[in-house]
């Protein structure tokens, strides 16, 4: 009688999208999954520009033009007299391109800013590590930390279409602390401030415990390097 050797077991690692799934329920296994991957940066990063990008077309596609432009040129003339006349031209002339132009231009933002938040860890991970990691693994690591910033963005899609498209897009995020809890009006100091999302809370948890699980950096010290970026941001913003 003939024997037959069993085949071995083949254990199927979760793709790259459970990795997504993964960083909401699981975290520990998507920040991983980071670190061996980093050249998967543009999974998470491109969830977040393609939703914004179509957030920045459908706004400005449906929102009540004539209202809009209204009080943009309302706040243009508050806050800036001197050059108000220059910046209402360009919205009365341009109004839904203009407006559609500056929302897509947060895509380039996002991605700026995630350069600069990994650059920043790149360059606290080699003053505080002996073995420190190359920058596209902390870019990886931000693409994937900042993940949660992607269901504001739902969030903000989802008010949308609940709303009656009228011109105030400061109620667009409605994760930010000045839309839920203090309603602070442009021009103040205290309205760049008060535009701190919840999800930012995420983001730095995620960071910090992502420190920790990477660099074995202390609850105290992880923190700290998490939230010293926001710090240093929001004290210019308000005192500048």
């Amino acid at each position: 009688m003939n024997q037959t050797n069993p085949e071995p077991e083949t254990t199927s690692k979760p793709s790259a999208l459970a990795q997504v799934v993964n960083l909401f329920v699981a975290p520990g296994q998507a920040l991983d999954y980071a670190r061996q991957k980093p050249g998967m940066w543009w999974l998470p990063l491109g969830i977040v520009l393609v939703l914004q990008a179509v957030m920045a077309v459908w706004v400005a596609l449906t929102i009540n033009i004539a209202a809009w432009r209204q009080m943009m040129v309302e706040t243009a003339a508050r806050a800036n007299p001197e050059h108000a006349q220059q910046a209402i031209q360009m919205i009365t002339q341009h109004g839904r391109s203009f407006l559609m132009f500056t929302m897509l231009a947060g895509l380039i933002g996002m991605v700026i800013i995630e350069l600069l938040y990994a650059l920043y860890l790149f360059l606290a991970d080699k003053l505080f590590s002996a073995d420190s990691r190359g920058f596209g693994q902390w870019f990886s690591f931000t693409a994937w930390t900042w993940l949660p910033v992607s269901l504001g963005i739902i969030a903000s899609l989802i008010a949308w279409a609940l709303s009656n498209k009228s011109g105030h897009l400061d109620q667009l995020d409605v994760t930010n602390l000045n839309t839920l809890f203090f309603h602070v009006k442009p021009g103040s100091h205290l309205f760049r401030v008060a535009q701190f999302s919840l999800l930012q809370f995420w983001v730095i948890g995620l960071t910090t415990y992502g420190l920790k699980r990477w660099r074995n950096h202390g609850t105290g010290k992880a923190l700290a390097v998490a939230l010293a970026p926001y710090v240093v941001i929001y004290a210019i913003m308000y005192f500048a």
